[in-house]
């Protein structure tokens, strides 16, 4: 999917650009009144999404705490700087690694000059599975992380993926976007050091089972944060502290697994939308139908209509 300011009169591209983004507050810092924006995004089943961005001049501020994804960064060209944490700030350009911002936390970004960069959005969840217990350490929401050999494999999947994605069919891009969530996953794990501490190793091993039973038991209706902490041998107070200590929510998890795998399902044609809501865990057609379009901002039969 590709959306461009250009799409917009002149006077009016800005605020068409910022209300795709209503979580984000935005201003225009360049001095002429013209403004452009555009965005190439390929979405994957996993929830691992991939953005091709080239933005004009923008001051921007994070501030929804509740925002469920963390985002890798790479710059093609350009530059643009992040303040973050306690008083810390860092200039993003081509050529400097690959950078891990965590939308939960406050950050602001600022940009004198257009820029393009490359962005792959993803759970908060697979992060954490892939890193440990503290992908970014302290109050800071930005790592930068160094351009190992995985690393630059990795932005030479992303440079084919901005140039043949628009090219490429709906099961062409399942099958990249696949790739591209191995290929991100694999780096992230290489930063995953073990906790020194048990009780760290044990909170880990209980997130990842927790996690795990979640994704296994999707189509069950029944399932709850008081069936999954049974299962995995806490109590739901200390399920809910595993989760809320990755800005995460249980029903928020289980409810974008089911989501995710109900675009899975989606693209069998012979399946109907109500047996998929059933295989997601949803008893309700309709509830099903409004979890998805609240997540997806389309309904399950238009989703499966652009598959065609």
């Amino acid at each position: 999917m590709r959306v461009t300011t250009e799409t917009a009169r002149a006077d009016e591209r800005f605020d068409f650009w910022h209300s795709l983004f209503p979580r984000i507050e935005m201003r225009h810092t360049a001095r002429d009144d013209g403004y452009g924006a555009a965005a190439l995004t390929c979405a994957g089943d996993d929830g691992i999404a991939f953005t091709d961005l080239v933005c004009a001049p923008t001051a921007s501020r994070f501030f929804d705490g509740r925002v469920d994804d963390m985002q890798l960064c790479a710059v093609v060209e350009g530059q643009f700087g992040v303040a973050h944490g306690q008083d810390e700030r860092e200039w993003l350009g081509p050529g400097s690694g690959l950078h891990l911002l965590d939308c939960h936390r406050p950050a602001q970004t600022h940009s004198e000059t257009s820029y393009r960069a490359y962005h792959i959005t993803l759970p908060r969840a697979a992060v954490y599975r892939a890193m440990g217990s503290d992908p970014i350490a302290g109050t800071g929401a930005l790592r930068s992380l160094p351009d190992t050999p995985l690393a630059l494999l990795l932005k030479d999947q992303l440079g084919a993926l901005a140039r043949h994605g628009p090219n490429v069919n709906p099961a062409e891009a399942a099958a990249a976007m696949t790739l591209l969530s191995g290929l991100t996953l694999t780096y992230l794990q290489g930063f995953n050091t073990a906790a020194p501490r048990a009780g760290k190793r044990l909170g880990e091993t209980h997130f990842a089972s927790a996690c795990r039973l979640i994704e296994a038991r999707r189509d069950d209706a029944g399932l709850t944060a008081d069936a999954v902490a049974r299962a995995i041998g806490c109590s739901r107070a200390s399920l809910y502290r595993l989760f809320e200590q990755r800005g995460l929510s249980v029903a928020e998890h289980i409810r974008a697994v089911r989501l995710n795998h109900g675009r899975v399902l989606l693209r069998e044609p012979r399946l109907g939308i109500g047996d998929i809501a059933l295989r997601c865990g949803y008893d309700d057609l309709s509830a099903f139908g409004k979890a998805f379009r609240r997540r997806f901002g389309m309904s399950p039969r238009d989703w499966r209509m652009t598959l065609s």
